[in-house]
This record gives C-alpha cells, structure tokens and sequence, in this order.
C-alpha cells in the first residue's frame, strides 16, 4: 500500500498501527483487524454473572403491588418484552427498577442499567456493555463500534435484563427495542406518552401515607423512643405530597441538621424553595430533579406558564375551563397534553391535579432559573388570580359544584401571601364574602377588614372597592341594621354617579343596591319602584340577558314575593308574570333559574294554587333532566325541592313514586362529597323519610 506524510511530525503508516511517538507526545491508534483473528472480536456468550446495577437502596418500602406486576409482566414470555415505568421525577421509578432487578440476578444474565437520558448516554452504556462482555476489546474498537456489537449480541442472545434508566423521549430507545427479538428491557422515564407499540406501561403513583411515614422513619433512623413524634412526622409527609425523593431528603436533612420533623414543617411552609433545592449528603435534590423536565418544556411556552399559573391553586379539581383564556383551545390542549405526557400534571377527563411539591418549586422565583425568572413568577400569580376573578362558569358541571372547586382555588391562593394588587384584593374580598355568607366565619369585622385591604391597594373609588362596601351592607341587613347598610350603599351610589357614566353596570346595580334598606326599613313599594326602574334601565342599556339585568330581575322578584304575602290577591299574580318572564332570559341549569323558580313556586303556593305550585317545581326538574340529566346538581336540586312540596302538601305516594327509580343515582350521590353537603343532606332526608330500608 503507498502512503504519503509531509508536514513537521507527520505519520503515514500502510497496515496496522498501534502507538505513535512524535517526540513529546504520543497518539493511541485503533489496531486493525489484521491484528486479530475474526473470533476475537466477536461477543462470547455469558457464562460469569454480569451485573452492573446502581446501589441497592438501603431503605425500600411498599411498592408491593408494582413489584408484581413486574414479576407478572416478564415471567415466560419467548420474546422480548418491554416494560416502561413512568411517573413524576422523585417519586421512585429508578429505585423501584433497581430494587427489583437486584432480585433477578440469578434469573436474568447480564443484569446491566443503562441511563438512558440522551442517545449518547446509551450508546455509551451499550458500548461499556461490549467491553464488560469481552474486557479485551476496550482498546480495539472505537465506542461506536463497540456500542454495534453490544446491539448485535442484543439480537443474538436470549436470557438478559437491560434497564434503560431515565429516557426522557420513546423515541430514543424505538431502534434499540426495535430490532431485539429477545430478552427483558425494563424502561423507567417520566414520559406518560409515547410508548403505544413498543411497550407495556406502568404507571408508579406517590406513596400511601403509612409507608411515607415508614420511609421516614427508616431515612431517618428514629426508634419510638428517640423524640420525633409520630403524629408530626405523618404531617410532614403529608405536606410532602408522600413523594419518596422529598419524604427521604426531609429525613436526611432532619437527621443530619438534628431537627425535628415539626420544625422542618414550619421552615418548609416559609421556605419551600430553599429547602427543596437543597440536597441530603450524597442525595439529589427535589428540585432539580424536575428542572431537566423543566428544560425539556421550552418549546411548548404555554405549558410552562399553565405550569406557573396552577401553581397557584389547589392541587386537586383545577377544571380545564379555567385555562381558557390562556390561548385558544388547541394551544390549551397541546400543553395539558405535554404537561401530562411529561408527568408534570395529572388528566382526568376536565380536571386537572398536580404535586404540592411541583406547586411549590414553580411558585417559588429564582433569578437563576430561566423557568422561574422573577418576572414571570410574579406574572403567573396575578394570572392566577384573574383567571379565579374571571368567567369560570360550568362547561359539563353544575354552578353550585364549580363555586365549591373555585372557592377551594381561592382559599388555596390567599393562603400563599397577603392580597397586594388589584386582583388578588378582588379575590379577597370575594372569599371574606363567602366565609362570611356560607360558613358563618368572620362576620362583619372581617367584612370591614377586607375593605380596608380595598381601599388601601385600590383607591376608595375602585370597583372592587365599591364591592367590599357592599358586601359590608349586606351583612348590616342580614343583621337588620339597616342604617349604616344604606349609609354604605349611598356612599356607593355617589362614587358611581360621579366615576362612571349614566349607562355602566356598576351606576345601575349602585342605585338598585339602595332598595334593601329601603325594603328593611318595610317600605316594599318603594324598594320595588327603585327595582323596577333599575331593571328597565339595565334592559335599554345593558340587554335583557347581561349579569346585572339577571341579577336586578331576581332581586324585584324577591321584593315582589314578599309585597305578594302581603297582598297575595292584589300583587301576586303581577309577579308571578314577572318572575316567569326573568325565568325565560337565564340558562336552566343555573343557580339564577333554580332561585326564581322556587320564588314562582312560593308565589302560586301564596295565591292558594297549590296545584300550579307542584307543576311548576315538576316541570322544571323534569326539563333539567331531559337537558342535562338526573345525575346532574342542578336536577338533583330541582328533584329535592320537588319532593319537599310533595310531602308538605300530602302527596308522599306520588313523592315515594317520583324518588323510587331514583334511588339508586341519589344513594351514590349522597356519598360525592363533590357535591354541596346541604344538598346531599336533603337527598339523604328525602331518602330517609319517603323510602324503607333495603332488605337483605
């Protein structure tokens, strides 16, 4: 063969070459095959045990129903099977895998885990694979073509366990698992999606609370006896989300800071970010666990901010009809759906759950982190709270179930930081409002406290200001102190008339909010002359179907009602038109439809039509059912109503008639504690009272 060299210290050589010396410095060379017989380079079969696992963990716990399903999955096929474990970062699938294929080596020959992150991580452990099967060929074959025999040997032998650690995309792995014929690939990466064809999934979930505890205790290596309480320590692994990485990294950190488990509790709830971010000894931290998944959403902006936004509420029941106005409903979609192949958050039809401990890392600012630049953080939580302020109506849900899951997001959201803009006050005010309406807590100094929030951040003119000094009146007449309601509510109507102009809700419903004291103070045809022209006025400048229409008609028809017990021959049957009208302008399914029907029921029920009454209630919960469905909140209503004005008028065999096909759905329904607890107590009442006891 001719060869040519030129150049200062150059090299030619015509057949194999093993080590070149150039003077102060030395070049290794591949040898040529020339060197060695064929055989040699070829992959013998195992005969020794060849085992390359990571350190068994000293500390396992649970996991039993996983640990059989692998057992079930890979016992007798002929083929090769795979088997992908995918799950939240920190919550224990390389552990799991190491765990159970520490067992497996007297089954399984070579018993070898590969992390598979990137391709050059598994070609890399392909080709250590080679030189641990012939050690001699370490120095003869490039990686390359060390990584190509181990795959042919792959192909060729049956009998083998190969762990593919940590794959972040299926399609990484598809050409390895795609030419072996033979052998066990156990896969384990937080990819939800993408393994249709080419495996068998395992979802892995995070710990039950008794083995939290339990991993606690062994991580921190407490005896009853030694102080940490065990109440506390059930606490904290509970605040943890029972995520095994963070349940042991808590442990360790107690351990080796010497703190008790309530303590690390209170520094984590100030100080969730730094805590999480830092490491045991020897350990990963949660937090950065997750940023890899973090960097891996950065051509998907969307989920990042949908990511930052939840953050912000209850972990569990987030409907997906809140995200709307993040984008449009492709956009919203394709993020859930990154979001949930990457194991970040959890779909279940609407809802949408994700981990405390992921709320916390994305909640919390890092200058350092382009995901959780300060900017975007704070940007993310004013979303959050406008998002709660906005339209988060029902799509396939009742009004009163969706005012529970939004009440739980708020409560969620105000527990994370005082109110200090425009939005989170908004919120504020509304929740001071709720705990005041339907749990009876704060009354009115937490009433007046929430306005003085207004006023401070808003400015005493703001809307939500107006609000909290409404809401402040409202208290005042629920408790008959109609002066300082009206003092309020003018105090209102004069900030209206002079901030917005003759045709803006909020000048219409301040000047309509001045009939309550005047109804308090028993002059009912007043209040319903202010009402009256209040609705007509919203219907020129509004439109019959806007909020404070709706809302301006069902107060007339409270005032009218009561003018009609009163009067019952004279006013009665003029709100009774009125009421059916307001009724034909708002949806079915709603608490507006579900109020005035119950008013034009108690109207027909004043006149002595007792009759109209029941057909009224009969006809509405019988068109909610067709519409929506008797399982459905609103019919579920509508049936309980109906079946309470049966009963009071006497008609208990026609009630028991109506409720005897609906047991079954209303006996399940008791048990949703999704639904409202005075509705389910209504239902289980009725049940109680109109149907015998199952027999048997």
């Amino acid at each position: 063969m001719d060869v040519e060299a030129s150049g200062e210290r150059a090299v030619a050589a015509g057949g194999s070459i093993g080590m070149v010396v150039t003077g102060d410095t030395f070049l290794r060379v591949d040898r040529m095959s020339a060197q060695l017989p064929a055989e040699a380079y070829e992959l013998p079969a195992c005969t020794t045990r060849v085992v390359n696992l990571p350190d068994r963990p000293a500390v396992f716990v649970g996991r039993q129903a996983e640990l059989d399903a692998l057992d079930a999955a890979f016992e007798g096929a002929d083929r090769v099977v795979v088997h992908a474990v995918h799950g939240l970062g920190g919550i224990g699938k390389s552990t799991l895998a190491a765990h159970w294929a520490a067992g497996r080596t007297d089954t399984y020959n070579p018993v070898w885990c590969i992390s598979a992150e990137t391709p050059a991580d598994l070609d890399a452990g392909l080709a250590d694979l080679a030189v641990a099967l012939r050690p001699a060929l370490g120095d003869q074959l490039s990686r390359r073509a060390l990584r190509d025999l181990a795959v042919q040997w792959l192909c060729t032998h049956d009998g083998w366990l190969l762990i593919l650690d940590n794959v972040a995309d299926p399609a990484d792995v598809r050409p390895l698992l795609g030419r072996a014929t033979r052998g066990r690939f156990l896969v384990t990466t937080r990819r939800a999606e993408g393994w249709r064809g080419i495996a068998e999934t395992l979802p892995l979930d995070v710990l039950t609370l008794p083995k939290a505890v339990e991993l606690f205790a062994a991580v921190h290596g407490r005896t009853d006896g030694d102080g940490a309480d065990l109440d506390d320590i059930g606490e904290l692994c509970r605040d943890l989300g029972c995520l095994p990485l963070a349940v042991g990294q808590a442990a360790a950190y107690c351990r080796e800071a010497a703190i008790t488990p309530a303590r690390y509790r209170r520094q984590l709830d100030e100080y969730p970010e730094q805590l999480l971010a830092q490491a045991p000894e020897g350990g990963r931290a949660v937090a950065r666990v997750w940023r890899v998944t973090l960097d891996r959403l950065v051509d998907t902006p969307l989920a990042g901010e949908i990511l930052r936004v939840i953050a912000w509420w209850a972990p569990d029941g987030i409907h997906r009809s809140y995200l709307e106005p993040l984008g449009s409903p492709p956009e919203v979609t394709e993020a859930l759906r990154v979001l949930a192949a990457h194991s970040m958050i959890t779909l279940r039809g609407y809802e949408i759950s994700v981990h405390r401990l992921v709320q916390a890392v994305a909640r919390a600012a890092d200058p350092g982190d382009p995901h959780r630049l300060p900017e975007s953080v704070v940007a993310a939580r004013e979303s959050a709270a406008r998002l709660l302020n906005g339209p988060t109506g029902p799509t396939e849900d009742s009004a009163r179930a969706m005012q529970t899951r939004w009440y739980s997001h708020a409560e969620a959201f105000l527990g994370h930081g005082e109110p200090d803009t425009e939005q989170s006050v908004l919120l504020f005010v509304t929740v001071v409002r709720w705990r005041c309406v339907f749990h009876e807590e704060g009354g009115v100094d937490a009433l007046w406290r929430a306005l003085g929030v207004a006023q401070r951040i808003c400015g005493r003119g703001h809307t939500t200001t107006m609000l909290a000094r409404e809401n402040v009146a409202e208290e005042y007449l629920a408790k008959g102190v109609w002066v300082q309601a009206q003092l309020l509510l003018m105090d209102n109507m004069r900030t209206a008339y002079w901030r917005f102009g003759r045709k803006h809700p909020a000048r219409i419903m301040a000047y309509a909010r001045l009939a309550g004291p005047v109804l308090r103070k028993g002059n009912i045809l007043s209040a319903l002359g202010i009402l009256d022209r209040s609705l007509r006025k919203a219907e020129r400048a509004l439109g019959p179907d806007h909020d404070v229409t709706v809302r301006i008609g069902i107060m007339l028809a409270e005032t009218a009602m009561h003018l009609g017990q009163i009067f019952p021959r004279r006013y009665a049957p003029r709100a009774i038109s009125q009421v059916e009208l307001l009724r034909s302008r708002v949806d079915i399914a709603s608490d507006a439809a579900l109020l005035l029907t119950s008013n034009l029921m108690n109207l027909h029920a004043i006149t002595g039509d007792h009759e109209r009454a029941v057909r009224t209630t009969v006809d509405f919960a019988d068109e909610l059912a067709r519409s929506h469905g008797e399982r459905h909140v609103s019919t579920l209503y509508a049936r309980a109503e109906q079946l309470s004005l049966l009963a009071t008028y006497g008609e208990t065999d026609l009630a028991r008639a109506v409720l005897d096909p609906l047991r079954a759905d209303w006996e399940e329904a008791v048990g949703d504690t999704r639904l409202p607890a005075s509705l389910r107590e209504a239902m289980t009442q009725m049940l109680r009272t109109l149907l015998p006891p199952r027999t048997g």
